[in-house]
């Protein structure tokens, strides 16, 4: 599959003060990718480094295996639309404010019409259309900004936390947008959530940033405690890995590789803890499971899972993993 991006020893500081710091990561196209990260993390600095509106202190960034220099070139450019967590439309109408977006990029006068009725359409704020933008609430706002990223047909949209102020419905019409928006046309789309549930729903790829570093890429039973000799041990449990890294201080657990059951496992697992399960949430093809085992495990198991075991909010259930699923960093 073709990278959209692929960044090379990436340094990013700010005020002599490091904030990104990348060895190697390869972003692929026409497909979903989601940010994971507390704040700080550095998703925000990621995405404008990606819409080439930040420069780094150091490296190199390929956008679709070429090598591009910064500022970037008008041809390259009209490839990437970015829309920030708190987007800027300038006073006048919604419909004016996507004109001058396209005029920006250049595009025909005789395309601008087609185009903005379409985006509009696409991100449900048609009847917007002639409102002035200082009077649009935070969700109206967001959408509308949306819209006029994709009124010139970018191969790339980057999102920075695309789901704030958005409403439960419109939440959901915006990802069934993004996920056609990849899937039909083949485009590329990188955004950055504090919603795990809806990034992994939404995403093929998933990045989680820690400290401007890449952890290992998973985005959920992130714990933190100390590794003694292959045993990891948290302020509740211990959890036993293949790794003799110095000084870990983090471990991961792929939610897909922790296996449920009714009863304990007779196998060579070395991780076998009993809790009990609170939350259960169906997502596309798979279903989410919270399980408290003193610490809370994340689980994706499959539909016909849920149904074999019979499994309810309350049950009481047993969780196994290898040590081989756990990454320590």
């Amino acid at each position: 599959m073709t990278n959209a991006y692929h960044l090379h020893n990436i340094k990013v500081s700010l005020k002599k003060k490091e904030i990104l710091s990348i060895d190697d990561l390869a972003i692929k196209a026409n497909q979903c990718t989601a940010l994971f990260g507390g704040n700080g993390a550095g998703k925000s600095t990621l995405l404008r480094l990606l819409a080439f509106t930040h420069q780094a202190s150091q490296g190199e960034v390929l956008l679709f295996n070429e090598t591009v220099s910064w500022p970037l070139k008008a041809k390259h450019r009209k490839r990437i639309a970015f829309v920030e967590q708190q987007p800027f439309l300038l006073e006048g109408t919604v419909y004016d404010n996507i004109k001058l977006g396209l005029s920006l990029q250049q595009v025909q006068t005789s395309q601008h019409k087609t185009l903005i009725e379409h985006a509009l359409e696409q991100t449900h704020t048609a009847h917007l259309s002639k409102q002035n933008t200082q009077t649009l609430s935070g969700g109206e706002l967001k959408r509308v900004a949306i819209a006029r990223a994709l009124a010139y047909q970018p191969d790339i949209l980057l999102l920075d936390e695309p789901f704030s102020h958005l409403d439960y419905d419109h939440i959901d019409l915006l990802a069934q947008h993004l996920q056609s928006f990849c899937q039909q046309t083949g485009k590329t789309v990188v955004l950055s959530t504090h919603d795990h549930l809806q990034g992994m729903a939404l995403s093929q790829q998933t990045i989680n940033l820690r400290a401007g570093k890449v952890s290992p890429p998973l985005v959920d039973n992130i714990f933190n405690g100390r590794l003694e000799g292959q045993n990891f041990f948290t302020d509740k449990l211990c959890i036993h890995t293949t790794s003799k890294l110095p000084q870990a201080q983090h471990i991961a657990i792929d939610p897909r590789q922790i296996i449920i059951s009714n009863e304990p496992l007779q196998s060579s697992m070395q991780n076998n803890f009993s809790g009990r399960i609170i939350f259960i949430t169906e997502q596309s093809t798979t279903v989410r499971l919270v399980i408290d085992c003193d610490e809370r495990f994340h689980v994706i198991i499959s539909l016909e899972s849920i149904s074999t075991l019979q499994l309810q909010p309350g049950n009481q259930v047993y969780v196994s993993f290898k040590a081989s699923a756990v990454s320590v960093f």
